[in-house]
């Protein structure tokens, strides 16, 4: 039991001073082979070297984010760039000649997506009930081999009890 709590404690020791590389979506990709490794520092020019206006908000506002690893969980990791992609899809389809098609285009998706999810949801109930049945039936298998050796004790019991009695009865005759 140490032996295998001190293997644990080493393994995790180890990893931990390993230092293991994460890779992100946002970031530069950097394995092995293929990632050029340079010595240089990153190759964007400092704020003061960027005349224009626009530049130094931009870089502000990347090096001021909270660096989130569970984007979806929290809400300093929320990125509002998805949401407006799909308005102006939104937009862009309301406008169009075919909107009404592509709306029930659209519905018509949800709808199949919405059987698709039922359909699933009933084979799992169904599922859960054939596993239930299954379950029902095992035990009730074991309750009645249970009564069956339980009865079978008592006989035997009850036998070597009759024997003992009759072993007594001899003796007393004796």
């Amino acid at each position: 039991m140490a032996k295998a709590c001190a293997l644990g404690i080493v393994s995790a020791l180890a990893s931990a001073t390993l230092g293991v590389e994460h890779a992100y979506a946002d970031g530069p990709f950097n394995f092995g082979p293929f990632s050029s490794s340079s010595s240089s520092p990153s190759p964007h020019p400092p704020p003061e070297a960027a005349p224009s206006s626009d530049t130094p908000k931009e870089e502000e506002s990347s090096s001021s984010k909270v660096r989130n690893d569970n984007p979806r969980t929290t809400s300093a990791g929320f990125d509002p760039e998805p949401l407006l992609k799909g308005a102006a899809a939104l937009r862009e389809i309301s406008t169009s000649p075919n909107a009404k098609k592509a709306f029930e285009l659209m519905m018509k998706r949800e709808e199949t997506k919405m059987i698709q999810a039922a359909t699933k949801k009933a084979e799992m109930d169904a599922m859960r009930a054939q596993f239930e049945t299954e379950r029902q039936k095992v035990l009730s298998e074991e309750k009645q081999k249970l009564s069956q050796q339980q009865a079978h004790n008592k006989a035997q019991m009850a036998r070597y009890e009759d024997d003992l009695k009759r072993k007594r009865m001899q003796a007393c005759r004796e």
